[in-house]
C-alpha cells in the first residue's frame, strides 16, 4: 500500500506539507527534489519504504530528515546533491589533496594522524601538499582541521643586546638582580639599566658584543650565536685499544628565543641563554668547554626591555713583566723579568626587546 501526498509552492525556501505511508525512498526523493527544482542524484544504493508526515518545512529540511531516518549519506557540494546508502557510502575512501599557504606539512600531517588513525596521511613538503585517504565524513572533519591550523602566523621581531661587563664595576654601579624575576636568570629594568651599560661602555669597563635583529614566527624557534667552534677531543675505548675522536662544537654566546603571541599584543617567550668557555687542559692538549646557562619563560610586553644577568665568565689572563734589555739576556734574564697569572670575571647580560608585526608582506 502507498499513499504520496505533499503540499505548498514549488520554489527554493518555501515550505511545505509531506505525508506519505509506506512509500518508495526514492520516489520521495524525486519528488522532493523537482519540488524544490533541486538537482539530486539518487544512487541505486537507496532502497526500502518509508512513511512521514511533516508540516511547514523546507524542501532541503525535508531531505535532511529523510537522510537522517533512513541512514543515508547526503552530500552537498556545488549546485548538485547526491543521496547515497549512509553505511557503504560512509566506508568507502577516497584521497584528497589539500594544499597548505601557511602552515608546515609534517605539523599538519601529525594533528591529521591523531584525527584519522586509520586513514592514510601522507605529506610533501616540496610541493607543501597534504594526501589523505579517508572516507567522505572524515574528509570535512579533516577540512575543518586544515582550515583552522592553515592560517597566516604572526611575527615577532627582537632587538638583543649582548654586553660583557666587569663584574666589580657592576657592584660598584650598584647593580643587584632581582631574582624572583626571572627563573633561571635575572631580571633589571630595561631602560635604566641600557643607561648604564652605555655609562660603563664609556669607561672601559664594558664592551657590547654583539647587537643581532632576530625574527621568530609564532611557536618557532630563533636563535643566535656570537662566537666560534672549537675542536674538543673525545677518548674512548675499543676493543682494548684507546680512540680519540675530534668535534667541534659552539663557544661563546648563544641565545634561543621562542615566542606566543597572545592576542592583547604581549609575548609570552620561552627564553635560553648559554655562555660557554673553552678551557685548554694541558694533560691532554685539548679544550673542555665552561658553560653558564639560563632559561627561563617570561610575559615581554610590546617594546618594553627585558635584562637577563647572572651568566659568569672567568678568564685567566697570564701577564709578563721584565725590565727593558736585562729582561732578554739570557740565564740572567730570569733574574729580571717575572710571570703572574690573574683571574678576571666578566658578567655576560642580554637585553632584549620584543615587537609583534601585525602583517607579514
Amino acid at each position: 500500500m502507498m499513499a504520496v501526498a505533499w503540499y505548498g509552492p514549488v520554489w527554493a525556501g518555501s515550505s511545505l506539507s509531506v505525508h506519505v505511508r509506506e512509500a518508495p525512498v526514492r520516489s520521495v526523493l524525486e519528488g522532493l527534489a523537482r519540488s524544490g527544482n533541486i538537482n539530486l542524484i539518487v544512487d541505486d544504493t537507496v532502497q526500502g519504504t518509508m512513511t512521514m508526515h511533516i508540516n511547514g518545512v523546507t524542501v532541503e529540511d525535508a531531505l535532511d530528515a529523510i537522510a537522517a531516518s533512513q541512514n543515508l549519506y547526503y552530500e552537498k557540494e556545488g549546485p548538485v546533491r547526491t543521496m547515497t546508502a549512509g553505511k557503504k557510502r560512509d566506508g568507502a575512501k577516497s584521497l584528497r589533496t589539500w594544499r597548505l599557504r601557511y602552515a608546515v606539512p609534517t605539523d599538519v600531517q601529525e594533528a591529521v594522524r591523531a584525527m584519522v588513525p586509520d586513514g592514510d596521511v601522507r605529506c610533501y613538503d616540496d610541493t607543501n601538499t597534504l594526501v589523505v585517504g579517508a572516507t567522505p565524513r572524515e574528509h570535512r572533519a579533516v577540512q575543518d582541521l586544515v582550515t583552522a591550523l592553515d592560517t597566516k602566523p604572526r611575527q615577532v621581531d627582537v632587538e638583543v643586546e649582548i654586553a660583557s661587563i666587569d663584574r666589580s664595576a657592576l657592584r660598584h654601579a650598584g647593580v643587584e638582580w632581582n631574582w624572583s624575576s626571572v627563573s633561571g636568570g635575572a631580571g633589571h629594568e630595561g631602560f635604566s639599566f641600557a643607561a648604564q651599560i652605555q655609562a660603563l661602555e664609556e669607561k672601559g669597563q664594558a664592551s657590547v658584543l654583539a647587537r643581532p635583529r632576530m625574527a621568530a614566527l609564532n611557536g618557532r624557534e630563533a636563535s643566535v650565536l656570537i662566537g666560534d667552534k672549537i675542536p674538543v677531543v673525545t677518548e674512548y675505548m675499543s676493543g682494548g685499544e684507546k680512540t680519540a675522536t675530534t668535534e667541534y662544537k659552539d663557544v661563546g654566546v648563544k641565545l634561543r628565543y621562542v615566542p606566543r603571541i597572545h592576542d592583547d599584543g604581549t609575548v609570552t617567550a620561552a627564553i635560553e641563554a648559554e655562555v660557554s668557555t673553552p678551557v685548554f687542559v694541558n694533560e691532554m692538549k685539548a679544550y673542555r668547554i665552561a658553560t653558564r646557562q639560563a632559561k627561563t619563560v617570561v610575559r615581554m610586553l610590546p617594546g618594553r626591555t627585558l635584562v637577563l644577568g647572572g651568566l659568569i665568565r672567568k678568564e685567566d689572563v697570564e701577564s709578563l713583566r721584565k725590565v727593558p734589555i736585562l729582561g732578554d739576556i739570557p740565564l740572567l734574564g730570569k733574574l729580571f723579568r717575572s710571570h703572574y697569572t690573574s683571574s678576571k670575571e666578566t658578567e655576560v647580560v642580554i637585553l632584549l626587546r620584543s615587537f609583534v608585526r601585525e602583517e607579514i608582506p
